[in-house]
């Protein structure tokens, strides 16, 4: 028995190491601006990785705790490597007992300021990776030149109209139509090592309902998704559906390799890369309390955050005259305006 887990583990570790060299050669070491599809083979290849398996080992060892009298010098070299500030944390940094609760730290207050302008708010720190108004299809681009859908991505159910793009109409699979004022739109942000990795609401809003969306955890690197079609559809997702003053406002937190966990500060029961789900298991979870009332989130509020790099799609509706104000490559850190 011994001897069969230790080639089990020669094998994972073997695997791990193999894709690790292929995906920085592949995706890393090429130019960003390469757009060059890989092949199928190299597809299946990279998807038989056991990305989700060495995502959970990466979050249990982000909990290893670190000696105290590390614990600054480590997290400062960290900070110089990805362009991050140490001294923003609301915390000393000796107070961060593992390298998880760093990564995933709250910062000062008057560090990320709300701004009063625009139609809605960066929910968090990163790279536009795409945006613009739905196609009247109803696809999203993942980046320029493709494009997944919007229903699958969400994981509506059959009966659940969308007010999808420019013609203000939208349909679900039975055919249902639900006529509206405004037009979807989306935003794609990218979050890279050093930013900040806790989102907050963009704008004030009411949450009625959330998906948790098992799935892959590729990862969401721009020349991987410029490489790869379907990625952001086909990884694990935390999909929360809601209200606000134009109608439907969805946010969801997308996985990605490394990502151990995805928290909601106000969902204790949410539990994202589990070692007993299986991919495209979709459980549905509604909110409210004992008045009927579903939950209330104000702009720039706190809501969750990622344990490692992911993405935040946004998708929405808003006038037809919308101008997002943002285009592809662009920053921005959390709390900075969208929308005019």
């Amino acid at each position: 028995m011994g001897r069969l887990l230790r080639r089990l583990g020669l094998i994972t570790v073997g695997s791990l190491t193999g894709g690790s060299a292929w995906y920085y050669w592949r995706f890393c070491a090429a130019s960003s601006d390469t757009d060059d599809s890989i092949s199928h083979y190299e597809q299946n290849v990279y998807r038989a990785v056991p990305l989700r398996f060495f995502s959970r080992a990466v979050g249990q060892a982000a909990q290893i705790r670190i000696p105290s009298v590390v614990r600054e010098p480590l997290y400062g070299s960290f900070c110089k490597a990805t362009g991050c500030k140490l001294e923003d944390a609301e915390k000393a940094a000796s107070e961060y007992r593992n390298f998880g609760e760093f990564f995933s730290r709250r910062l000062e207050e008057h560090v990320r300021p709300i701004s009063d302008a625009g139609v809605l708010v960066s929910p968090c720190d990163g790279q536009i990776v795409s945006c613009g108004r739905v196609a009247v299809a109803g696809t999203i681009e993942q980046v320029k030149g493709r494009s997944f859908g919007i229903r699958e991505f969400l994981e509506a159910d059959d009966d659940e109209p969308i007010a999808i793009g420019p013609v203000n109409v939208g349909t679900s699979t039975k055919g249902d139509v639900q006529a509206s004022k405004s037009s979807l739109y989306y935003v794609n942000i990218y979050l890279e090592h050093g930013a900040y990795h806790c989102f907050h609401s963009p704008v004030d809003w009411q949450l009625r309902k959330r998906r948790h969306v098992s799935g892959n955890l590729l990862s969401l690197r721009p020349s991987v998704l410029r490489r790869m079609p379907d990625v952001v559809n086909e990884n694990e997702r935390v999909v929360l559906i809601g209200r606000w003053s134009h109608g439907l406002f969805a946010m969801v937190p997308v996985g990605a390799t490394g990502v151990g966990s995805i928290e909601l500060k106000f969902d204790d029961e949410l539990e994202t890369n589990r070692f007993y789900s299986s991919k495209g298991d979709v459980k549905l979870s509604r909110y409210a309390n004992k008045d009927r009332k579903f939950i209330d989130f104000t702009r720039g509020e706190f809501m969750g955050r990622f344990k490692l790099g992911s993405s935040v799609v946004l998708i929405f509706e808003a006038p037809t005259d919308l101008d997002l104000g943002i285009s592809a490559g662009d920053k921005l850190l959390q709390g900075q305006p969208i929308g005019s």
